[in-house]
């Protein structure tokens, strides 16, 4: 069983959820993922829990998860990780298609990708790269303290849009497949409304 605590802080127009994964040992932290008007909530459990923010990873390029990075680079000053191909909507968060909030443009201080890993603590993450919902698109597997840091690949009963650009119905096929190969207990956070298990979804999971 995980010894690590994980905060979910839903945030923007479309309800997105950024984590706090927080290793007790340590008091050090993750924070995935940065939404929109998130920062002022992040910034206010870091400071009462005296928690030490290492990296802030963003799982993919979508402007409902980026909105606030800028911020949380410059308010915590740690680096932002993400996929190569995420860097260029950092950089012009608009080149998605109009977008309903006002983004800053961002630079990552590190471009992690598939056979990486992220560490916390005594505890890692591999890093999978698993396209379909976005190009980019990265999640953080740990299979010894069960838990997947999904972003928009699975969500309860269903998966991440494949109806918008950059997104791929096959490799969406290929992802989902892979996240199948994991225990049935693994449970993944996703990047809107409650967790779930691999268990939970594996009546429909593609094989």
């Amino acid at each position: 069983m995980s010894t690590l605590e994980i905060l979910t802080f839903p945030a923007g127009p479309a309800d997105t959820n950024a984590y706090l994964v927080i290793d007790p040992e340590t008091n050090d932290a993750l924070l995935i993922d940065a939404p929109y008007e998130v920062t002022n909530a992040i910034l206010a459990t870091v400071e009462v829990r005296g928690l030490h923010v290492t990296q802030i990873i963003i799982t993919h390029g979508h402007w409902d998860h980026i909105g606030d990075t800028a911020a949380l680079q410059r308010e915590l000053g740690k680096p932002v990780v993400t996929h190569a191909l995420v860097k260029d909507r950092l950089a012009k968060p608009i080149s998605g298609g109009p977008i309903p909030v006002p983004i800053a443009s961002s630079v990552p201080d590190l471009l992690i990708s598939e056979g990486d890993t992220v560490v916390l603590g005594k505890h890692q993450f591999a890093v999978w790269h698993l396209p379909g919902h976005d190009p980019g698109h990265i999640v953080l597997v740990s299979v010894a303290d069960k838990i997947v840091l999904g972003g928009d690949v699975l969500f309860p009963n269903g998966h991440g849009r494949i109806d918008i650009p950059g997104a791929n119905e096959r490799d969406m096929t290929t992802s989902l497949k892979r996240l199948g190969t994991l225990p049935d207990d693994v449970t993944v956070y996703p990047g809107h409304g409650l967790p779930t298990t691999i268990g939970a979804e594996r009546t429909w999971l593609p094989v």
